[in-house]
């Protein structure tokens, strides 16, 4: 697992899309963890009762992974989408995991002596809740907090989880991502800086805002924008996905080691980049098309992710929020000495 940064809080001007993760190894973190989704959420402008129900979820889902998952960790995203802010809390361990997890909602059940009430308090005072866990293997839970109520139409809309960070050592990803969404069209990039570091972050930083400048473009299109804005730059890897969910199909440009992975119930097929590196070679982009519906689920990752990961060993996962795959690839397949990035895509919620 990647190395985590304990009460380090996003730097200034660094794009929402980044992750910030805290160590929950004993019972001592449980008060750094409040105080840091605290800090998010009053960056998110989060109301006075929202901040106190954030701060209450928190502590009992932070609590739980650590006395009932053995410890683990928590991934902390500020969310901004259609003019809406958030805050994301997403936790993982590798504990012992639940037996049934619908009567662990239930209050009052325990199976350490406890009152019992943590999972379904937590539910009940957030805006968006879900949870996967497996008996032996570990959770994953993820909560979300929005300013001024729920998300109008959330479920309609492609929803992207995601846990992107730096390298130990490093405050800067040279991993980043970046989503444009409408009810029928979206676009998804994701970027790899070469190397790591300040200079991987300009690279991967330019190419998420000329990817924001140029909204109207196809992915091929974007691709090309890209190979001549980052020439100034080191380079990096980058992968475009534009989906067309009114057309059914799903157009992939890339260039570089981004993984792109198109998932159902029974498949999951591999999609094509070329070879070399986006501002340092004069390659051409070129879009593969594939089929999308709306059982579709659409993972993106650098090579801070091993590619070894196999879809069925998260039964059910692909039912469930598209946080929970994204932060379980992280906690099992994260490498230590990169940079990380995983995004996993899908419409609607479970």
């Amino acid at each position: 697992m990647s190395q985590s940064f304990a009460g380090v809080s996003p730097r200034p001007g660094s794009p929402s899309s980044r992750s910030i993760a805290l160590e929950l190894g004993d019972s001592s973190r449980v008060g750094e963890a409040r105080r840091l989704a605290m800090t998010f959420g009053a960056r998110a402008h989060l109301g006075e009762s929202e901040l106190g129900n954030l701060s209450i979820a928190v502590t009992e889902i932070a609590s739980n992974t650590i006395n009932h998952g053995g410890g683990g960790e928590l991934l902390l995203r500020r969310l901004e989408q259609d003019g809406h802010s958030g805050v994301e809390a997403l936790f993982v361990d590798a504990g012992r995991g639940m037996a049934n997890v619908a009567e662990a909602f239930r209050d009052g059940y325990s199976t350490s002596g406890t009152m019992g009430t943590g999972l379904g308090a937590a539910r009940r005072l957030v805006h968006e809740f879900d949870l996967h866990s497996v008996p032996g293997t570990g959770t994953a839970a993820v909560l979300r907090v929005w300013k001024g109520g729920p998300m109008p139409g959330a479920g309609a809309r492609l929803r992207i989880g995601s846990v992107c960070l730096p390298v130990a050592g490093e405050l800067e990803s040279g991993d980043a991502w970046a989503s444009l969404t409408s009810a029928t069209r979206a676009l998804i990039l994701a970027v790899d800086g070469l190397g790591h570091g300040p200079s991987a972050a300009e690279a991967a930083n330019l190419a998420v805002s000329l990817f924001r400048a140029n909204a109207s473009r196809s992915a091929a299109e974007l691709l090309g924008v890209l190979q001549l804005g980052l020439r100034p730059t080191r380079g990096a890897a980058v992968a475009i996905a534009e989906i067309d969910m009114a057309g059914g199909e799903v157009h992939y440009a890339g260039i570089g080691n981004i993984s792109g992975r198109l998932l159902t119930a029974s498949s999951m097929r591999a999609m094509v980049s070329h070879n070399g590196i986006v501002g340092h070679q004069d390659r051409r982009g070129h879009a593969f098309t594939y089929p999308w519906t709306s059982d579709t689920t659409l993972v993106m990752h650098s090579d801070g992710l091993k590619n070894q990961w196999k879809p069925e060993t998260y039964p059910g996962i692909l039912r469930r929020d598209p946080a929970l795959l994204a932060g379980l690839l992280y906690r099992d397949f994260a490498r230590e000495r990169d940079d990380t990035c995983v995004l996993v895509c899908r419409q609607g919620t479970a």
